[in-house]
């Protein structure tokens, strides 16, 4: 039901790669809709798009940007944090939509999430290294550096000595998202230049004023992190659920909660639910200083579901078109600076 409300410690990637840069994989198209023209106004207003942190939620970022482009609806700058991050990054290198669910769909079935578990073990760090991830990353956009993207993007990732908002513009991408998506406990944080980084979404969940910064004149902000009143009707759904269902568990139910670290109310589950509950007001707070919101939201969804791609991209895609007729409306109006933007003093930028 869709709520229609408006990754061994010292790993390669700790360290600065001195490779010589990879040729490229070829991008499909641009992305936009060949057969419409471009909506972008004679007026030349910058259109930005932020997207947040989300883990698998963040899939939905895809089904708006399908929505984006169905309308030739032309984006200037894409800002993203962590799963946003990853998302911004394929985008950036010149995939569109549909080439972006194609790769989404590798991970779909009953095993696709474990084609992204790299443990480390013992676990001092975190659980998870990351790399797997990344590694499919860069089988999809190679050795691309920020001054090679076909669109304009900025990765967010938070400065784990300091705790501040760490924006990349430079250097290769795909080192910059192993940093933004390192959720901290959970993965590995990463090291680029001497400095620790880990998780975008600690310092800056939903990076509308890294667009603004960027002097982007429209921010249109995808939020995917529900707000307490969808977790309660999610709360309420799963008690009527397990009602019509009875409390009866087989053997293979109970090895599940009790092994799967990943298990709602096991470890890593109450670890994210507590990253998620320091975002909240964070993401809604930027989401007052957009001029556009779009929530892709849903009662049944889950940050783990990597394996079931389809289901977020059709709730992001849907969410974006009913508000369709709001973001062209967006696109009309003139550039004014935005009342409510206040710019971050912790910004950092390599």
């Amino acid at each position: 039901m869709i709520a229609r409300i408006h990754i061994r410690d010292d790993h390669p990637a700790d360290r600065r790669s001195t490779e010589p840069r990879r040729s490229r994989p070829r991008a499909s198209t641009c992305g936009l809709n060949p057969h419409r023209p471009s909506c972008r106004p004679k007026s030349r207003i910058k259109i930005g798009l932020a997207l947040s942190c989300g883990a698998a939620k963040g899939l939905s970022h895809i089904g708006v940007i399908q929505a984006l482009e169905a309308q030739g609806i032309h984006i200037d700058a894409i800002a993203g944090s962590s799963m946003g991050a990853y998302i911004a990054a394929i985008w950036g290198f010149g995939h569109n939509g549909q080439r972006m669910e194609e790769l989404a769909c590798e991970l779909e079935g009953r095993w696709g999430l474990w084609k992204l578990m790299d443990p480390v073990f013992p676990p001092r760090r975190g659980f998870l290294l990351g790399s797997k991830a990344i590694d499919r990353l860069r089988l999809t956009i190679g050795s691309l550096h920020f001054s090679d993207m076909v669109r304009p993007a900025t990765i967010v990732a938070t400065d784990w000595s300091t705790l501040e908002r760490h924006v990349f513009t430079q250097g290769e991408v795909a080192e910059a998202v192993h940093a933004s998506v390192a959720i901290p406990g959970v993965c590995v944080p990463v090291r680029i230049n001497g400095r620790l980084y880990m998780d975008g979404g600690i310092a800056d969940p939903l990076p509308v004023d890294v667009l603004r910064e960027m002097g982007m004149d429209k921010v249109i902000a995808v939020n995917t992190i529900p707000t307490p009143p969808i977790m309660r009707c999610c709360e309420e759904q799963e008690r009527e659920k397990a009602a019509l269902v009875g409390r009866q568990s087989g053997f293979l139910r109970c090895i599940h909660k009790h092994l799967n670290a990943f298990a709602r109310g096991n470890i890593l589950d109450t670890m994210m639910r507590a990253v998620h509950g320091a975002q909240l007001r964070v993401a809604e707070a930027a989401c007052a200083r957009a001029d556009l919101v779009i929530r892709p939201l849903a009662l049944d969804s889950s940050w783990i579901e990597f394996n079931k791609p389809r289901k977020y991209i059709e709730i992001g895609r849907r969410a974006a078109e009913d508000q369709m007729e709001a973001i062209h409306a967006l696109l009309k109006e003139r550039t004014t600076p935005h009342e409510n933007h206040e710019p971050s003093l912790a910004l950092g930028s390599t």
